[in-house]
């Protein structure tokens, strides 16, 4: 873990504390909590392995096992809203397929502004927000080893993140099944943050897109661990050509992969930022070969 994650963690603990007005006596208890977990922890775990226990231990102090669940059914809305406003107008002026694949891919990084972990006063300022994160440009770019890949797989895994940011997801998935693709969609199985559950990904149409199987991780936590994963995700990740990761959590815990696996994130925090020399908030399109070649973030 990065030093620099110690402080975020505790934050996360707060801010969700905080999302259902806890009172200060509980959200200082929730910072205890997280400082107590993160005291026992072993360090060499990225940082996203703690999320699960401290957010159990934080939802039990404050008596809500989904603190978000408002939070994220609104970004659905704004999602969905915005996805036809913005998104679907920008792949139409495509001049090729390869040139509409890129656009769905700028698309679905706009939505990766949904996050309240690192944006816990998002509420009211969403929109401006997605707005404003659809003119992002990439930092890195691993495009042509993409394209390359997908063209030579048959079954794509998409790992999906936040709620709201799905609904842009979803018009990278629908260019994926358009190019003749099978696509397997995995969201948490149960509360993280405002991650997307099973019934955001049903209130962005996700459930009912022909050729989409959804599934769950297996686990409640801000990205996975993949040896502790759900026998669907496991299955899933066998059988997958090419693995789309999408957000922070997922490429800290996932970056020393290499294969068929691909980020898809903006860089978030500060403690990232110096860990790898990428700005806070540039966009991030890599393949787990590209990032080992260039990065280490064991």
């Amino acid at each position: 873990m990065i030093p620099g994650c110690i402080p975020c963690l505790v934050q996360m603990a707060v801010t969700t504390a905080r999302a259902t007005k806890a009172d200060d006596k509980k959200v200082l208890e929730s910072a205890r909590a997280a400082l107590k977990i993160l005291s026992e922890g072993d360090f060499k775990n990225p940082a996203p392995y703690f999320s699960a226990p401290i957010l159990q231990k934080v939802c039990a102090i404050i008596r809500n096992q989904d603190p978000f669940k408002d939070a994220k059914a609104t970004s659905n809305r704004i999602g969905l809203r915005l996805a036809d406003e913005l998104a679907r107008p920008y792949l139409a002026q495509a001049k090729d397929d390869r040139d509409r694949l890129l656009r769905s891919l700028r698309a679905s990084i706009a939505g990766n502004i949904s996050d309240y972990a690192v944006n816990p006063d998002l509420a009211g300022k969403e929109e401006d927000k997605i707005r404003e994160a659809f003119n992002l440009e990439f930092s890195l770019l691993d495009f042509d080893r993409f394209y390359d890949r997908l063209s030579r797989s048959k079954q794509v895994l998409f790992l999906c993140d936040n709620a709201g940011e799905i609904a842009f997801d979803r018009v990278l998935i629908e260019e994926f099944l358009a190019a003749g693709k099978r696509v397997t969609a995995a969201v948490k199985a149960g509360p993280a943050l405002n991650d997307a559950l099973l019934e955001d990904a049903a209130q962005v149409g996700l459930d009912k897109i022909e050729g989409v199987e959804l599934i769950t991780t297996g686990q409640a936590m801000m990205g996975i661990d993949l040896s502790e994963a759900g026998p669907q995700l496991k299955s899933a990740w066998l059988k997958a050509d090419l693995i789309l990761a999408k957000g922070q959590a997922n490429f800290e815990s996932l970056a020393g992969l290499n294969g068929k696996i691909f980020f898809l994130t903006m860089i978030k925090c500060k403690a990232l930022e110096a860990e790898l020399g990428l700005k806070k908030g540039s966009a991030i399109f890599i393949s787990g070969e590209t990032f080992n070649e260039q990065f280490d973030l064991s």
